[in-house]
């Protein structure tokens, strides 16, 4: 075991991202893990990146990608039996765990790595730790069991409970989210004081490139999130039905990826079979979704909009919201986990019950009709990301967690034995 320190000793951290760089991938765990990356090599420690998803060429220091599992013929067959017998969609969890930790452990070969940190999906970390002799730690972004929505099958049951076996297994278990861990605890049965809560970091921009009221366009909106049931797309089009009959000026710009929107019938309706089905001609008229952006053209339009709305039935503590907030932009979001626990609602963003069309669009039409209410939303929500989410501070209190791993302070979620982390 290292010699005990403070979190300014020299640390080695490998994180796992589901695809890199963050700058293609589209993704918030990636984006999570480039903000902590870039922190925590600033404050003079070294990190890693293991990713099964390289976008673009490799080559870029301190990235590692989890090479593609050598397969014999009888391998390829049982696989495509079990593919055949339990579903498409079967999750290999122990060929992707084999595939991670041999990525760790060519990343240790310039030295030794002291903890990994990786997501909760489909539950791989628990072989992952059976594989490795150092700590691996388990950061929730999304239990599948909060976030899958349609009908439960064969294949989502088993995720779930792989990722309750990993996560009871896992060294510690930290989340942007205390109400998440509760949530997490309450399901898998552990003790009250499951997990740890750190936010998620959020870069901050200078404050002559944020948000400005006589920049913007009164008349646009901006929704950030894939077209999907989870980031609330629909919830967002039948708010802006209602606002458009009143506001015929009004526009919606919508970015993210579309996954599209799951029918009764089990079919997938993507953004434009679904506004055509749902909205009228002069409504979608004033629509226009653009799909994947980068992250500069996503600020220039944040700053370009009146303001940035997220409708997300479920969030751990989504970068939609906090990236808004750094650039001072005002925010409309739904409560969801994680923004009410750092947030003041009415305060520095106004928050709205999930799966309210109308409630959401009364709260959008009130800064509409209070344009300076609007400014000083997001002026205080700005204050509000640079004091609680800034990289710096959300890395020290990671360093800390870390820290307490790796000495053995913080015992295993079965047992319960965590605590909340405070600014030291």
């Amino acid at each position: 075991m290292r010699p005990a320190c403070d979190y300014w000793c020299f640390m080695k951290i490998a994180y796992f991202s589901p695809a890199w760089p963050a700058a293609q991938a589209q993704n918030g765990i990636a984006t999570y893990v480039d903000i902590m990356t870039r922190a925590l090599k600033s404050a003079g420690h070294e990190c890693v990146v293991i990713t099964p998803k390289l976008i673009g060429e490799e080559g870029e220091r301190g990235v590692f990608q989890v090479k593609p599992p050598h397969r014999s013929f009888g391998g390829s067959i049982l696989k495509a039996a079990r593919h055949r017998l339990g579903g498409a969609q079967i999750f290999d969890n122990k060929t992707m765990a084999r595939g991670i930790a041999e990525a760790v452990e060519r990343a240790s070969q310039h030295g030794p790595i002291d903890i990994v940190e990786t997501e909760e999906s489909f539950g791989y970390s628990f072989h992952i730790q059976k594989l490795l002799d150092i700590p691996v730690a388990i950061r929730l972004h999304g239990p599948h069991f909060l976030v899958h929505q349609g009908k439960t099958e064969e294949r989502n049951r088993k995720r779930i409970e792989a990722e309750g076996h990993a996560i009871r297994a896992s060294s510690a278990v930290s989340c942007p989210s205390r109400s998440v861990l509760d949530k997490v605890a309450s399901y898998y049965a552990l003790a009250e004081t499951f997990g740890t809560a750190i936010p998620n970091p959020v870069v901050i921009p200078p404050e002559d490139s944020g948000w400005r009221l006589d920049a913007c366009d009164p008349n646009l909106l901006l929704f950030v999130g894939r077209f999907d049931a989870i980031k609330g797309a629909d919830i967002m089009l039948a708010a802006f039905a209602r606002l458009a009959a009143r506001y015929h000026d009004l526009k919606l710009i919508m970015i993210g990826k579309d996954n599209g929107i799951e029918q009764p019938d089990g079919s997938i309706q993507k953004f434009q079979e679904y506004a055509r089905a749902h909205l009228d001609e002069d409504v979608l008229a004033r629509i226009e979704f653009l799909g994947p952006v980068s992250r500069a053209r996503a600020d220039e339009l944040r700053r370009q909009a009146f303001m940035c709305i997220s409708a997300s039935r479920f969030e751990c503590f989504p970068y939609a919201v906090t990236e808004a907030l750094a650039l001072g932009c005002p925010v409309v979001a739904s409560a969801t986990d994680g923004l009410t626990e750092y947030l003041r609602a009415d305060e520095e963003l106004l928050l709205t019950k999930l799966e309210d069309p109308a409630a959401l669009g009364a709260h959008i039409s009130s800064l509409i009709e209070r344009p300076e209410r609007a400014q000083q939303l997001g002026a205080a929500g700005r204050r509000a990301a640079i004091a609680q989410l800034s990289p710096e501070k959300v890395a020290m209190k990671s360093l800390n967690f870390y820290e307490e791993i790796i000495q053995g302070r913080v015992g295993s979620p079965a047992a319960g034995a965590k605590k909340e982390l405070g600014d030291e």
